[in-house]
């Protein structure tokens, strides 16, 4: 087989194989003006949604040390920002005190296992004051996803989770840009589901693009043949 001929069917299969890499599946709502998780009506569905697929996951409500197999970089672990109330923060752990706050910057949640899926509560937001916050991470193909979060104003709340299925994620990255912000009741782990394709089927559009890979290799060798 000629140098051409391998360099043809090596830019078939890359073709195909990327354009059926899917992105990752957000379960983002938001909610304005909030003071507790009961408020937070829109948010607490969207993490039911989250957690209806992904499954059982880790937990972390830091209402004790984090476990073993997750590290932050950046924040604090306190029970809120002094003079400033809720419109910077607040626990959402039923009977808690203690949840994360971050004052501008980022949050790195690095974890000793890589997951697939990843989900929080976030509050005191007042998204039409700032940059755009962000939710950023490498999936296992080395592409860089990022999530936008969701609009929310006068201290407002969201959650934020994805499911990037089958990917080793081993680090998700928060951008609070210039924001005091706080989260709680931070999920992740490997989802039980792909939220995608719950019964393991490949879609149409990934058949038809394998389909067209294999014609494209049999036309190459019938070229080969002659």
């Amino acid at each position: 087989m000629s140098m051409t001929n391998k360099l043809a069917i090596a830019s078939i299969l890359s073709g195909a194989c990327l354009a059926v890499q899917a992105a990752p599946v957000t379960y983002l709502a938001a909610d304005n003006n909030v003071s507790t998780l009961a408020q937070m009506v829109n948010s607490t569905a969207a993490a039911a949604s989250f957690l209806s697929v992904a499954g059982s996951l880790n937990t972390v409500d830091f209402e004790s040390a984090l476990p073993a197999n997750l590290t932050i970089t950046g924040g604090t672990t306190n029970t809120g920002t002094p003079g400033c109330g809720a419109v910077c923060g607040f626990n959402t752990t039923a009977g808690g005190a203690l949840f994360r706050t971050v004052s501008g910057g980022s949050v790195t949640f690095s974890f000793v296992n890589p997951v697939d899926a990843f989900g929080f509560f976030v509050n005191g937001l007042q998204t039409d004051l700032v940059p755009q916050q962000t939710i950023n991470y490498v999936d296992g193909s080395s592409v860089t996803q990022t999530i936008n979060m969701p609009s929310a104003i006068n201290g407002g709340g969201a959650f934020v989770g994805f499911i990037d299925y089958g990917q080793l994620i081993a680090s998700v990255t928060f951008n609070a840009t210039n924001d005091i912000l706080g989260f709680d009741d931070l999920r992740f782990g490997r989802s039980a589901n792909n939220p995608e394709d719950p019964n393991n089927v490949p879609e149409p559009g990934s058949l038809a693009l394998l389909g067209a890979a294999l014609a494209g290799l049999a036309s190459i060798r019938r070229r080969n043949q002659r």
